[in-house]
């Protein structure tokens, strides 16, 4: 198991419609806070402070505040009126091990698929409030292309455009020739087989989830990950 992705505040992104302050915007990915735009965009969203619905359409000034409840980290909406965009981040920095945008992953040779890659985002954002629905902000299959739940009918779907490489010590997934996620010391660290097993076959089965506790992995979460639909699952080319 490696930690990476060591993160730089951002600026937030202006919008007239939705404020995402500093200390929120230095826990989110670019696709992450995208994703918070578009769901002001084209969902009805609820207060998380006086409980009424924001439409879509609306004109009504909002904000975005993180909190930590538990090993989980909530995303919510509110009238900037009611609450600015906050989020503890010393707390979230704390939580995150000094790695907010960062990921833990690990690594496993499985008897019948071979070298497994899994990894999920160190701060399991949970997104609350849009129409009774809790979504992971991470887990979104727009921006995981190809990566589907797991199938009753039918094997890991291959994935077209993604590409497992290395750099130097670390692994490096890469879709359509850009850099999505970097593990790294993934070369060296690797256990004993799973270089070998990516070598002979050239793939990878990969797993992307939401709160699994990689800090401290278990076969049983994995598993149950999986079947509560908190994971993606892909098979993708490598070129190590």
């Amino acid at each position: 198991m490696r930690l990476h992705n060591r993160g730089v505040a951002r600026s937030a992104r202006p919008s007239q419609r939705l404020e995402i302050g500093t200390d929120v915007a230095a826990v989110l990915r670019p696709e992450e806070e995208t994703r918070l735009h578009d769901v002001r965009d084209i969902d009805r969203v609820r207060c998380r402070v006086c409980g009424r619905w924001i439409e879509p359409g609306s004109s009504d000034p909002t904000s975005v505040s993180v909190t930590i409840e538990g090993d989980l980290v909530a995303a919510e909406f509110s009238h900037a009126e009611c609450s600015p965009s906050l989020a503890d981040l010393a707390s979230l920095a704390v939580l995150a091990d000094a790695e907010p945008l960062g990921i833990e992953y690990a690594q496993a040779l499985h008897p019948e698929a071979g070298a497994v890659l899994i990894w999920e985002r160190k701060l399991d954002l949970r997104l609350r409030g849009v129409e009774g629905r809790e979504a992971c902000l991470y887990l979104d299959t727009d921006w995981w292309d190809g990566f589907h739940p797991a199938r009753d009918d039918g094997p890991v779907r291959l994935l077209a455009g993604w590409l497992l490489g290395s750099d130097g010590d670390d692994l490096v997934l890469r879709h359509d020739e850009r850099e999505v996620e970097r593990f790294h010391n993934g070369v060296p660290r690797s256990p004993d087989g799973w270089l070998e097993s990516l070598r002979e076959s050239g793939f990878c089965l990969l797993i992307v989830g939401s709160g699994i506790g990689l800090d401290r992995p278990a076969a049983a979460g994995i598993q149950e990950a999986i079947r509560d639909h908190r994971a993606l699952l892909g098979l993708s080319e490598t070129d190590v």
